[in-house]
């Protein structure tokens, strides 16, 4: 936690005490992860795992030379790995609105993304709990960067994300967390 907290107030400073000559810009991006989530399904104790995927895209605008906001829009689909939960499924779209810092190191960079995220499921199991129309939760990733042409850059990105409360109305505990890893693939307007 120490180092992710150097490494913001180093992005922070940084660009607040940067050069002037930075000319503001976008990044338009598409991404795609293979996703492991622990969730809760009603009638089975404990948490079962589930295995899928997530494809999106991104948009970031650096109003600030190391820092700038992302919003995203991803859909992503997930499939029991246990024997107990061997069949169900469910699938969501989540819209995550983060922070993003970058971290250049000559022609590579390293991100920090944090921020939270929407999520609206679309499809499940009846088995799985799904009881409310949108859920609300954290997310937090790191991402390495590479140019891989003039304005292209690709990126491997991990992420963790976590429901703030339960996927129940009525049972507390019944709450989903899941990590993802895969690549971005971004075009830069500058």
């Amino acid at each position: 936690m120490r180092y992710i907290l150097t490494a913001l107030l180093i992005g922070l400073s940084a660009s607040v005490f940067g050069r002037t000559d930075f000319v503001p810009y976008s990044e338009y991006s598409v991404r795609g992860n293979a996703g492991f989530m622990k969730t809760f399904v009603s009638g089975l104790p404990g948490d079962y795992s589930f295995a899928g995927t997530t494809f999106g895209g991104r948009f970031v605008y650096f109003g600030e030379k190391y820092c700038a906001a992302m919003i995203e829009v991803n859909y992503s689909n997930f499939t029991g790995t246990q024997t107990e939960v061997d069949g169900m499924s469910f699938s969501f779209v989540e819209t995550p609105l983060m922070t993003r810092i970058r971290i250049p190191m000559k022609r590579t960079a390293v991100s920090i993304n944090l921020g939270s995220y929407i999520q609206f499921p679309l499809s499940y199991s009846s088995e799985i709990v799904m009881e409310r129309s949108a859920l609300l939760g954290l997310a937090g990733g790191l991402e390495f960067s590479f140019p891989v042409g003039k304005k292209l850059d690709l990126g491997i990105e991990g992420r963790y994300n976590y429901n703030l409360h339960s996927n129940s109305t009525t049972i507390d505990d019944l709450w989903s967390s899941w990590t993802q890893f895969g690549i971005v693939l971004s075009y830069r307007s500058k």
